[in-house]
């Protein structure tokens, strides 16, 4: 059911822009729609496996607790010296390094931090949680370096046995690396900034400086029927916080779980194509968050539009083809998971984009979305359509009458 509330106000003179009304005078209509929003759906599990490189290592106990494995599944046996004719084997390895890039803007640890590394190679499903994190204890452990607070910078050395990748390389073995931080700090954190510089693997093979290091970037050999693996031989393992979807009449954004909140808007025609839309406003009433530990954090929400035609119905396909709300102009909006009350979306870009395309090639929806997804613990949730009837999403429409041009 779709409800109106709606006011005028006149408003005299030059509007200044012609695209906003075509004479001297105009009238504002400000318009409140209740039940305009059709379809509401939270997903998790965001970013998709493969989406990105980037991810965030947590440790905040059992609230969250995010890991991040690497793979290097060929090395090299063999090397050969600059005066030589022939390749000689490799017997033996020193001063192996695995270099990562953090992005330090998400935040910088307080306190020192610790980087374990484990050796995670299993002939298990070594995607699944159940499989891999028992693989993080003691006798497993090949490296561990605490870097204090100034030594938190971009690019993080961290040493790995140099008996373990000689091993490895004589084998023909996977190196598969468990990363896991530890810190004094509550819900520290470290981003791995995978796409801007990926893990790689450094050693030197013998102490004559003629021969030059040998570099391993990351690569995946299994499984071999799924291409999206042994594409991106670097993802996360949640450990702990991946949050179930929230009951009846929330929605939620963000979170460990990586949730997602799609919404799909039953739109009067008229709005969309016989006026000129000056303000339009997404009304969601946010909620409490159910995650209290990260509830103070201050969280990014992005309005993505969904590209999909109107014949694709399928919620979990029609998020993947959301595009970048900042493309049309769409702003992110900053929001503390503790906090309650009635938020404004600014949605008025979207509703030009719709004009444009048309009813036939729009689902006129949306994805809500943290921008950096499965980065903290903090959650945001808001009423869904099954909540109580005066909180549930709606639309405020500031509008004229879409008038002629020309000359009288």
């Amino acid at each position: 059911m779709l409800g109106l509330v709606a006011c005028t106000e006149e408003v005299t003179g030059s509007l200044g822009c012609p695209d906003l009304c075509g004479d001297q005078s105009a009238t504002l209509r400000d318009t409140t729609l209740i039940g305009v929003v059709v379809t509401d759906s939270t997903l998790t599990g965001y970013p998709q496996f493969g989406a990105t490189r980037d991810f965030t290592m947590l440790a905040q106990g059992d609230t969250a607790d995010v890991r991040v494995v690497i793979r290097f599944d060929t090395l090299p046996n063999t090397f050969r010296h600059p005066n030589a004719a022939a390749d000689s084997a490799i017997t033996r390895v020193d001063s192996a390094r695995i270099f990562i890039v953090v992005d330090t803007t998400v935040g910088r640890p307080k306190a020192p931090v610790t980087i374990d590394m484990f050796d995670v190679d299993t002939t298990a499903a070594d995607t699944l949680k159940s499989a891999l994190v028992p693989l993080f204890r003691p006798d497993r452990l090949i490296g561990t370096r605490t870097f204090a607070v100034s030594e938190i910078r971009d690019t993080l050395p961290l040493p790995i046995s140099n008996d373990v990748v000689l091993a490895k390389s004589a084998a023909g073995a996977h190196l598969r690396v468990g990363l896991r931080i530890t810190s004094a700090q509550s819900g520290v954190k470290l981003r791995v900034a995978g796409s801007v510089y990926a893990p790689r693997l450094t050693f030197r093979v013998t102490p004559d400086t003629l021969v030059s290091r040998d570099t391993v970037l990351l690569q995946s050999n299994t499984p071999a029927n799924d291409e999206t693996a042994t594409v991106y031989a670097m993802y996360p393992i949640i450990v702990s916080g991946a949050l179930p979807i929230p009951g009846t009449g929330v929605l939620a954004v963000g979170g460990v779980g990586g949730a997602r909140t799609y919404l799909q808007f039953d739109l009067p025609t008229i709005l969309v194509d016989s006026v000129q839309v000056i303000r339009a406003s997404l009304l969601l009433n946010q909620l409490q968050s159910r995650v209290v530990a990260s509830s103070s954090d201050t969280t990014a929400m992005l309005v993505d539009p969904v590209l999909s035609g109107a014949k694709i119905t399928d919620v979990g396909t029609i998020v993947k083809f959301s595009g970048s709300g900042s493309s049309i102009g769409l702003d992110s909006v900053r929001l503390v998971p503790k906090d309650v009350g009635l938020r404004s979306i600014e949605l008025v870009s979207l509703f030009r984009a719709w004009r444009e395309v048309g009813s036939q090639n729009s689902n006129r929806s949306v994805v809500l979305r943290a921008k950096q997804e499965a980065s903290s613990a903090a959650e945001l949730d808001f009423v869904s359509n099954e909540g109580s009837v005066s909180l549930r999403p709606r639309l405020r429409i500031t509008y004229v009458p879409r008038r002629g041009f020309g000359l009288p």
